[in-house]
């Protein structure tokens, strides 16, 4: 019987992969390309081609200062239940009893393929007030939700996605600028929670923060929305520490 031979440059490869990856998921803080390199005993030209394609293929993230972390993909391969059907879950009982206290819709969103997908929503018993869809599509620049999506990455991360989908001007309160976004998504960093004041429909207020994962990245938005007559800007800020609070729940619940 014929026996294939092994390819030992293929499994070499292999060897620097699994070292590369094996060290970056060491550290909370991450790897810069020339202390990677030393670190793991490897030309910074090769030890660079191999970041590029992990990157390129969802297993690292690189933060604003260059450095690479481990990315969502490596830890959803892991999971036997996806991320975003984790939150939706751990959600749904959180949602209702915020809808309960603020007479107001709330919407989960999580960011694809460069905008907000909401992926669950509770809407407002109220006669008057801001309904959404699951499955609807909205623009990042323009929604609390996307906002606080925005504010979980990387700015060069931010920037792309700008370049890609555009800042169209939805109202005359929408930020069409890159820089007035970039300034507005700094804010939402600084701040916690993040703010659409009549920016992508008129006559609705939206608050938003975000719904942190085991990495301790964002992996999901969750927004109440109401129409301005009634959710004036001093009530939007009455409702971000509750907001907030329970984000904080449902983050705890996914983290485990």
């Amino acid at each position: 019987m014929r026996t294939e031979a092994v390819d030992p440059g293929g499994v070499r490869v292999l060897h620097k992969t699994l070292d590369i990856l094996e060290t970056i998921k060491s550290t909370e803080s991450g790897y810069k390309l020339a202390d990677l390199a030393r670190k793991v005993a490897l030309p910074k030209a090769t030890v660079y081609r191999i970041l590029t394609t992990l990157e390129g293929r969802g297993y690292l993230d690189r933060a604003s200062d260059g450095s690479y972390r481990v990315g969502k993909k490596l830890f959803d391969m892991k999971r036997t239940v996806p991320i975003e059907q984790m939150v939706q879950r751990v959600a749904q009982p959180c949602m209702e009893r915020l809808v309960t206290s603020c007479k107001e819709t709330v919407n989960l969103g999580i960011l694809d393929a460069g905008e907000v997908v909401v992926i669950n929503t509770v809407e407002s018993p109220q006669a008057v007030r801001m309904s959404s869809k699951i499955g609807n599509r909205r623009h990042l620049h323009s929604t609390a939700l996307g906002k606080v999506l925005l504010a979980g990455l990387n700015d060069k991360e931010v920037q792309r996605l700008l370049r890609l989908k555009g800042t169209p001007k939805l109202t005359e309160q929408t930020l069409d600028s890159r820089l007035g976004v970039m300034a507005e998504v700094q804010k939402v960093r600084q701040q916690g929670w993040a703010l659409d004041n009549q920016e992508n429909e008129i006559d609705g207020r939206c608050i938003a923060a975000a719904i942190v994962g085991p990495d301790e990245r964002v992996v999901a938005a969750l927004s109440v929305s109401g129409p301005v007559f009634r959710m004036d800007m001093a009530r939007a800020r009455t409702l971000v520490s509750e907001l907030r609070g329970v984000c904080g729940e449902i983050s705890h619940a996914v983290r485990g």
